[in-house]
């Protein structure tokens, strides 16, 4: 199993929102690509504002196309059967197109691409910047302060120098990496400032409520067009793009709700690109060369978030037993058919000097589970409900495995089916005892994931984990200077120790990306966010 030497996450708060594209043509499901291609897909995004927005699947997807940053990881070519994919220590020009950093490390000067333009044709200016920055903090329901913490605290930490240059001071040089990995990616896409303002109000300075159901502000390589909730989603080719106008010019996303007639779809040639397959039929299409499936070093995780502030996870020996209750080989066999691979932390054993001692992978022993509630006194069946989005089949298939194999180690689940925005919005607001979910990191950077998914109070704090020892192995690591040095490992492999220990969220394995292409379509570059890149793709 490839694996990513890497590490902003693909979940945020979720607000489930009825969406109307009042900027865009109302759409028809009859839209055709006209020469683009055609994504078939499970769902659609909640809504088009990143900051009170969920960035499952779709979402990130949608954030990433119609979206732009600073800079990105630039795009190398795979070697040894991986496909292409990013190059994580190196960052390239997108909205600016040159950076430096001052003698003692601590200013990062931004020098802009003021020919670009945004969805609704608006030049790019220092003032777009620090808009975003702001409304990116200041926003009540903003996930950005959380991942942000402690390389950029405040949007006052960015100034504007020119028309055409901005500064962002940082107050530890060993911060750096951090900052530009941040900038790099979809938490930090900046926004049209021109239109959101005229969308304003006093009680919603930065537009968020124009922005939940329009999405002319964003600066990135395609713009929505129309829209049709529950059906379609048409793009279109921005030709203000920074980088230049994409190959493809018109992108037609369509929801298809069964992940075989996706399948199906992208063997006929009835689309190019399938999203959120089943690993059973990924591998059908491979094995009758059907359609193309790909090998990455990937990042993304299967996992179990246990909601520590609910019965029966906030026992923690509940929590340990149930980590041996789950069958860990026989979803990587039956369910992922070889796509999915063991994991023994939350941080990747590929980077620089990392420390791993005392760490395993878990381990499926149904009698060590009966022994473990037996020996706390706890009677069984310990008996709870696991959550799942109902358009992730992989996950759905998972549950059931779960469902099955716990029955033997004590526990009896019941599966609780939900859409999407049901789910996000019960994540967010911690209502399930446990959940199903398929997520990433990409940020390589372990002060960076461990505060995403662990600080208390986060919204992305999934199992509402709040426990000193992990608090201060945190902050004892983010005290130690360059996050990747040895002296920092210490301590974020203190931090991984606890996490096997307490065990606030079970993980299962490292997946492959669930997508498939058409035969011929060409462009597929495997990113940390897990999404696809339209601007990449060649029919």
């Amino acid at each position: 199993m490839k694996r990513l030497s890497t590490l902003v996450s693909g979940t945020a708060l979720a607000l489930a929102a009825a969406l109307t594209l009042s900027a865009c043509g109302g759409g028809s499901s009859n839209d055709s690509a006209e020469g683009g291609v055609v994504i078939v897909t499970a769902a659609q995004p909640p809504s088009f504002s990143y900051e009170t927005s969920a960035t499952g699947y779709e979402a990130a997807e949608f954030f990433l196309n119609t979206g732009a940053t600073l800079i990105r990881n630039p795009y190398i070519a795979g070697s040894d059967g991986l496909s292409a994919h990013q190059e994580l220590f190196k960052f390239e020009p997108v909205l600016a197109k040159s950076y430096e950093v001052s003698p003692d490390g601590e200013t990062y000067t931004f020098h802009l691409n003021t020919e670009a333009k945004s969805a609704a044709g608006n030049a790019l200016d220092a003032d777009d910047v620090i808009f975003s920055f702001k409304r990116k903090f200041e926003v009540d329901t903003s996930i950005v302060s959380f991942v942000s913490a402690p390389v950029i605290t405040s949007p006052d930490q960015v100034k504007k120098v020119d028309d055409a240059t901005v500064a962002i001071s940082i107050a530890d040089p060993s911060h750096g990496f951090t900052l530009l990995s941040l900038l790099a990616n979809s938490p930090y896409a900046i926004y049209d400032s021109e239109v959101l303002t005229a969308n304003a109000t006093p009680d919603d300075p930065y537009g968020v409520e124009y922005s939940k159901t329009n999405a002319d502000f964003g600066f990135g390589a395609y713009k929505l067009t129309s829209y049709t909730p529950g059906q379609q989603m048409v793009y279109e080719a921005n030709p203000g793009y920074a980088l230049g106008e994409p190959g493809v010019k018109r992108v037609v996303q369509r929801v298809v709700a069964d992940a075989g007639q996706r399948s199906n779809l992208v063997k006929s040639g009835d689309a190019s690109v399938a999203t959120q397959l089943r690993p059973a039929d990924q591998v059908a299409l491979r094995d009758a060369n059907a359609a193309q499936i790909f090998t990455v070093p990937s990042n993304a995780y299967v996992y179990v978030p246990l909601t520590t502030t609910k019965a029966p996870f906030d026992n923690v020996e509940v929590r340990r037993a149930f980590s041996h209750a789950v069958p860990y080989d026989a979803i990587m066999k039956d369910v992922y058919k070889g796509r999915l691979g063991p994991i023994s932390s939350i941080l990747n054993d590929t980077l620089p000097d990392y420390n791993g001692d005392g760490l395993k992978s878990n381990t499926t022993d149904p009698a060590k589970s009966l022994e473990i509630l037996r020996n706390a006194g706890i009677t069984t069946p310990v008996k709870f409900e696991l959550t799942v989005n109902n358009a992730v089949p992989d996950l759905k298939e998972t549950a059931v495995q779960i469902q099955t194999a716990a029955r033997a180690a004590g526990f009896e689940v019941t599966i609780n089916e939900v859409n999407s925005a049901v789910f996000q919005e019960g994540l967010a607001n911690k209502t399930f005892q446990a959940s199903m979910g398929r997520d990433y990191a990409v940020v390589q950077s372990p002060p960076y994931v461990l505060s995403l998914f662990y600080t208390p109070g986060s919204p992305i704090n999934w199992p509402d984990f709040d426990y000193a020892p992990l608090n201060n192995a945190i902050a004892a690591g983010n005290a130690s200077g360059e996050p990747l040095t040895p002296a920092a490992w210490g301590k974020w492999n203190e931090a991984e120790r606890v996490l096997q220990d307490q065990m606030p969220t079970v993980y299962i394995g490292y997946v492959q990306p669930l997508n498939a292409f058409a035969n011929g379509v060409e462009g597929y570059v495997f990113r940390t966010d897990s999404v696809i890149d339209y601007s990449e793709l060649k029919p």
